[in-house]
Order: structure tokens, then sequence, then C-alpha cells
């Protein structure tokens, strides 16, 4: 184009063109605004409609791509590659659907179609390209097994990097033996990777062959760790304290420290250690498995059963938590803080009636708990026991005779016994103290205005009563 125009103006002059029937001159527009910006997606897919509309799939098929890659969230490139393919090129036609279908969350659908377009080429390439999306797909959708088999296909072509990478994530997870296996091979071909080796290093540190994890081990920390387990404390701390300012700000350094003084019997300092960590990641399971170590060398049965119970509260393992909290709580029954985690633990494991039973102890224990006399009285209400809640609710009535909601919940369980002089009596002390925006306001005054009336109609009739009687005589 002589005149240099941006690329909004060279869009609505293709498009004047293409009304106007002459796509020539709209693609010419097109491209020159393709010129001055390869990855606008509306520059991208204005020419690859274009192209079509010209009969000119090749074009069509590789600006279509090019917009895949800009925005790959959008599905029209595929929808119109998918039509483009079709009759020429089954290959592309079968993998361009399978990641459709990805991008629609229908991974079981896309592994058929990515075997498929495995068996529509005799292309190497084109085959391992496959073969790696399909085996990505397999991991997706839990398949490890077959994921596995699909990775080693591709190592048998070709020695990728990303694929031992993935082999080694899937076997650590199934199979240490297998993931040392192939970590090995892998650094035969890459003896430079450090992911590769510290995956190793690791490995070798959860199988307890710590000898072997020295000597991959690559960051200090990982160093030390090794070290420490083989209790070779000042060898660990002479690297501990060669570390960088920044390894020393980490929960991974702190935890090490922690162990360094654990394996010395230093448990005053290791505990101090653990709680700097705990600062740091309060939700990591090791803190609560930390002290329980240390507690459980010191002799002290409680505090090493409740940190236990922590540890396994963080790792979902609510049962073997149970258990814990039970044998802390053997140890030391009067100690209201396992009771209270016993609560917790009860109700999120649906257990009502034997959260309530040790909501029962703790209030014999912790007698002005407000909450745990609140959710008695309300869980003996709804059960049907009346008389039990209106016990919880006298002691709370004791504790602050301006709660509103136990006056409210009195005067309930009084009008509920036909005690209406002294159900009244707690809706007006209720009125006293409750917020105006309480819903139960307007009703309670209500009942008490209705209840003021009927007795001036019963005063009004007994005076009348006595007015005939002396007028008779």
């Amino acid at each position: 184009m002589s005149t240099k125009i941006s690329i909004p103006q060279a869009l609505a002059k293709a498009t004047e063109f293409e009304e106007k029937e002459e796509f020539d001159k709209a693609y010419e527009c097109l491209k020159y605004a393709y010129s001055m910006d390869k990855t606008n997606p509306e520059v991208l897919q204005q020419l690859a409609m274009t192209a079509q509309l010209m009969h000119n799939n090749e074009d069509a098929i590789n600006y279509w791509n090019e917009l895949m890659m800009v925005h790959p969230e959008n599905p029209i490139s595929y929808t119109q590659l998918l039509d483009l393919y079709f009759h020429d090129n089954k290959y592309e036609y079968y993998m361009t659907r399978a990641k459709l279908k990805t991008l629609e969350g229908r991974l079981q659908q896309a592994v058929s179609d990515y075997k498929k377009a495995i068996s529509n080429t005799s292309d190497e390439k084109e085959i391992m390209n496959a073969r790696y999306l399909l085996a990505q797909s397999l991991e997706i959708i839990e398949k490890p097994m077959q994921a596995i088999d699909e990775y080693l296909r591709i190592l048998d072509y070709d020695h990728n990097e990303n694929v031992y990478g993935s082999l080694a994530a899937i076997y650590y997870n199934h199979d240490k033996d297998s993931a040392i296996d192939i970590l090995k091979r892998a650094l035969e071909e890459y003896p430079k990777n450090e992911m590769f080796k510290e995956l190793l290093a690791k490995i070798y540190m959860e199988t307890g062959n710590y000898e072997e994890s020295i000597k991959y081990a690559i960051s200090p920390l990982s160093k030390a760790k090794a070290l420490l387990m083989q209790e070779k404390n000042d060898e660990a701390m002479e690297i501990l304290e060669q570390c960088s300012d920044a390894d020393k700000k980490t929960p991974k350094y702190l935890s090490l420290l922690a162990e360094y003084y654990y394996n010395r019997n230093e448990a005053e300092k290791a505990l101090s250690c653990i709680e700097e960590l705990e600062k740091l990641d309060g939700n990591n399971p090791l803190v609560f498995q930390m002290r329980a170590l240390v507690y459980e060398k010191q002799g002290m049965d409680f505090e090493e059963h409740f940190n236990w119970g922590k540890y396994y509260i963080k790792k979902n393992s609510f049962d073997l938590a149970l258990n814990e909290y039970l044998n802390a709580y053997n140890s030391n029954p009067k100690n209201t803080e396992i009771i209270n985690e016993l609560i917790n633990l009860y109700s999120a494991m649906d257990d009502n009636i034997a959260s309530i039973e040790f909501t029962e102890r703790l209030v014999e224990i912790d007698k002005t708990n407000v909450a745990a006399l609140k959710r008695l009285a309300t869980f003996y209400s709804e059960s049907g026991y009346d008389d039990r809640a209106q016990e919880y609710l006298e002691r709370l009535y004791e504790i602050n005779p301006r709660d509103y909601e136990v006056l409210l919940s009195l005067g309930k369980y009084y009008e509920g016994k036909r005690k209406m002089q002294t159900a009244n009596e707690y809706y007006q002390e209720f009125l006293k103290y409750a917020p105006s925006a309480s819903l139960d306001r307007e009703r309670i005054e209500k009942k008490l205005q209705s209840a003021s009336q009927e007795d001036e109609m019963e005063e009004e009739g007994f005076l009348d009563k006595i007015i005939n009687f002396f007028s008779k005589k």
C-alpha cells in the first residue's frame, strides 16, 4: 500500500473491499496490517477467513494456526481448521480435534483422538508429538501406567529431557525404584541437569539411602539434610553455617536447624527453631511432627500425642488424629485444650453425640465457657430435652444476665411450660438488652402487649362480678 495507514484503518478498508467482493484487494489490506503486527488476533482471524473465501486453504491453515498460538483458548481456530483438514490431512484433523476437546475439558475423548492421529501418520516426528500430548492427557485423567507406556515409547525414539522429567515425576509417586532407574538414565544423557540430581537425592533420602543421597544433592540444604539423617551433626552444621542469608530465612533451613539440635538432645533450642518455623509456615505438618518427636524423646506423653494429633489433622488423617488425641486426653483428662480439639474433631467427623459428650466434660472443668454452654443448650433444645436445655440456660443467665439470646430462650422455655408470668419477665428483660435490629423484638413486643390487654380484661371482669354481687344485696 502506497500510503501508510493504521491497522484499524487497514481492517476497515479490507471490510469495504469484501463487501464489494473484491477479495484480492481486501487480502492485500489485511497482509499489510499483518506486516505491522503479526500477533494481532483480529488481523489473523480476518486474514484466515478471507484466505478461505479465496480458496487459499494453505494460507488459511497457516493463519488459523498462528491465531491458535496467540489465543489458544479461542475455539474458532480449532473449528475452522477441522473443516480445512477433514478431507486432506487426517493426522492434523484428529490432532486439532483432540486439542479442541482438551480445551473443552473432554480429556477422555481427546485421548481417543490422539490415538487416531497416531494411526493416521507414518511420520515419526508427528507420532512423537502426538504421543507426548497423549501421555500428558493420560496423566491428567489419572492413568499413570498408560502414560508411562507412552513416554517410554518416545524414549525409544528420542532421548527427550522433558520426557525423562515427566517419567521421573510419575514414578516418584508410584514406584521409587523405577524413579531412581529413570533418573540415572536421564543423567547419562543430561549429566548437568541439576533438577534430576536433586530429585534423585530426595528419593534416596526418602528410601533411607543417605550416602547415595549426598552424592547427588546439589543444594547446601539437601546436603545438610543427608548428613543429619546420618547424625553427622558437625559436618551438617558446617554447611548450615555457610548458607546464604536468604536460605537461613526459609522453612527448610529452620527445620534442619531444629533437627540438628534434636540430634544433639538440646530440646529447648530445637523447640525454639520449631516455633520460628511455625511463624513462617504454620500450616506445615512438619511443625507438629518435629514437636512430637522432641516431646517423645523427653518422655512427655501428653505433648507428644497432642502434637501427633495436630500433625495428622494437617494431613487430613482424622482417624489417626483421633487416636492420638484420645491418648493425649487419657494422659491429662483435665486439659481443656485437648477437650476442645476432640470436640472439633468429632464435629468434623459428624459424630455429634461424642462431640456433645466432650462438650459436657468441658463445662464440668471450665464452668463459665459460654460457647460450650450455648452449644449444649441448643443441642438439648433441638433434641426435645427442654428441661436439660433449661439447666444450661440458667447457668448462662448466671454468667451474664444481659445476654438477650439467653433471655429469649428462657422466655420461650417458660412459655412452653405455661408459666406465663415468668416467661413475660424474661421477655421484658430481653427487650431491655436486645438490639433494635433484632428480628424477634417486634414479635415479643406484640406478645407482651397482647398479654397486658388480656390481664386488663380479666381485671375488668373481676370488678364487674364484685359490683354485681353487692348490687344484688
